[in-house]
């Protein structure tokens, strides 16, 4: 995963972007809307039951400032009981196993997983983040049966979007700065594309994947972006083109990680 920053994330904790207002207007739905679609729950799916320890891990790099506490915030939005831990690593981990959690949330340098303790199982956030942001652009669109959809960035959230795209019916296309990494993906039925500013040009459907600034001379008119990647900018043309743009720098991903994990305890009953 791409390693956040504290300035990415200092406005998650008090919801300074009113996330939910944005998706609103852009997606009709809230992020636990969202997460609940992506997760395969029905809509008014009761989340309180649910208890949510995240521990902080020192290990690599180090803890990311207000990291745990964004997380823990996005998970208290959904409805679930959640804190951070007072111990780190293994401690930290041990102390939410012995408090009765029912989800475990952390991140290292590499991954960044929501446990599920009681079925033993793990939703990392390549997968979250591709998954609810295929699911916005779903429903920004009005649907995606039959329709071209371009995604930007072979990596791995990049290849999660492209097969969850295809899921949704779309015909789905692909690109990177790396053209190799992008014909990869057509064993999941992509089109590669090797320009990646023409590419960008002729669509109207993205979702990008990468962290790539993406010059507002080559956006379409009209275009919805659902873009989880980071560093993640658009300058004013690209802005003013743009029919719809969906972004956040930790909240969608990390909530559909946790609805999803207690999904799997929820579809068991």
């Amino acid at each position: 995963m791409t390693r956040l920053t504290p300035d990415m994330i200092k406005d998650v904790p008090e919801d300074k972007i009113d996330l939910d207002t944005r998706l609103m207007q852009a997606a009709g739905k809230t992020v636990k809307g969202i997460a609940l679609e992506a997760a395969g729950l029905p809509e008014d799916t009761d989340l309180s039951g649910f208890k949510v320890a995240v521990v902080p891990i020192t290990s690599g790099l180090g803890i990311i400032s207000g990291f745990s506490a964004s997380v823990d915030a996005i998970v208290k939005r959904l409805g679930m009981d959640s804190h951070v831990t007072q111990g780190t690593d293994v401690n930290g981990f041990t102390e939410a196993v012995r408090e009765g959690a029912d989800i475990i949330m952390m991140a290292d340098d590499n991954m960044f997983i929501a446990y599920n303790v009681r079925e033993m199982r793990e939703t990392d956030n390549s997968w979250g983040t591709a998954r609810g942001y295929a699911v916005a652009l779903k429903n920004a669109a009005g649907g995606l049966e039959g329709k071209k959809v371009l995604v930007i960035g072979a990596g791995m959230v990049g290849s999660w979007a492209v097969r969850f795209l295809m899921d949704m019916g779309a015909d789905v296309y692909v690109t990177d700065i790396v053209y190799e990494k992008a014909e990869r993906l057509s064993q999941y039925g992509a089109k590669p594309l090797r320009d990646v500013s023409k590419a960008i040009s002729e669509n109207t459907l993205l979702l990008n994947a990468a962290p790539f600034i993406i010059p507002g001379e080559i956006i379409a008119e009209g275009s919805i972006f659902s873009s989880p990647g980071v560093p993640h900018y658009f300058d004013q043309v690209g802005r003013s083109r743009a029919k719809a743009i969906i972004h956040d720098p930790l909240e969608i991903g990390a909530a559909v990680m946790a609805v999803n994990s207690a999904g799997y305890s929820i579809k068991k009953e």
